[in-house]
């Protein structure tokens, strides 16, 4: 089986040290290999243990799939319904090519009350990895297990976050 996973964690906007090191990590990380792949999964969720008096809010789902192609798909449709909710993406980083879009400008109103980060991941398990995150202990739980994830399980990875500007 494969297992499809989504944890999004909406951080209070003070935590613009977090949106700025995860910038870093994903102009710096060459995500064309299974090391760097697994690299940005370890520093991302490192980034976020490091600030829980930010943390707000958690949304958490994990399904096994029978098939690879169904959990390619599934991964596939929850990649597409978030990257849909922004406005523009500033930062991409895609199979080890890094682009910066550069005619955004971010709106002249209040900036965003939260950042939200989302980890979209992929792995080679036969149960879900979890069931429902509800607290604060059980978000870090399972951010140290995606940052100690073993490389043989990893199959997939996509960190987004917004505003990324």
């Amino acid at each position: 089986g494969v297992t499809v996973s989504k944890i999004q964690v909406a951080l209070l906007a003070e935590a613009r040290a977090t949106q700025v090191e995860l910038n870093t990590l994903a102009e710096q990380i060459d995500t064309s290999t299974p090391e760097g792949l697994l690299q940005l999964l370890q520093e991302s969720a490192l980034a976020l243990l490091r600030t829980p008096e930010n943390w707000s809010h958690v949304l958490a789902s994990s399904q096994t799939l029978r098939s690879l192609t169904e959990a390619e798909a599934v991964f596939n449709q929850l990649s597409i319904a978030e990257r849909s909710k922004f406005s523009v993406e500033t930062l991409t980083n895609v199979g080890g090519r890094t682009n910066r879009y550069q005619g955004f400008k971010p709106p002249e109103e209040d900036p965003a009350a939260y950042i939200v980060v989302t980890f979209l991941v992929g792995t080679a398990h036969d149960q879900p990895l979890f069931s429902e995150i509800r607290t604060v202990e059980e978000l870090r739980s399972e951010l140290q297990k995606l940052a100690g994830m073993p490389a043989d399980y990893l199959m997939v990875f996509e960190l987004l976050w917004s505003p990324q500007e």
